[in-house]
């Protein structure tokens, strides 16, 4: 499997499982594991699918891919304060919760770690 591959992938993954967790994981699972899929598990994917996002972008306009974490968190501290620091500021409802800048970074380091396993011809 290639890059593209794995990033074509991961934003997939993230796309089915956002939907399946909206739609009815939560909902359905109770408990701390309940409480996760809820509060982080989305943020979780987002962090990997903002990589795959970015990394598809760089390999398609012929640019060096994202390769260590030098690179990925900065990326994901920057989206991570658009939507915890500004959105707030814009949507209603909308809250600022720290531990979500920790679950970009552990979504991105998961895919940073797959990542490596595939060539980015």
């Amino acid at each position: 499997m290639s890059r593209n591959k794995l990033n074509l992938s991961v934003l997939l993954g993230a796309g089915g499982f956002y939907l399946l967790n909206r739609l009815w994981l939560a909902r359905a699972v109770r408990g701390w594991p309940g409480w996760f899929l809820r509060c982080y598990a989305n943020d979780l994917w987002a962090g990997a699918a903002i990589l795959a996002w970015a990394d598809l972008l760089l390999g398609w306009g012929r640019l060096p891919r994202l390769s260590r974490p030098g690179q990925t968190v900065p990326l994901l501290l920057a989206c991570g304060l658009v939507w915890e620091v500004l959105a707030p500021l814009w949507k209603p409802g909308a809250v600022f919760d720290p531990w979500d800048f920790l679950a970009y970074q552990l979504g991105g380091l998961c895919w940073l770690w797959a990542a490596k396993f595939f060539p980015s011809r």
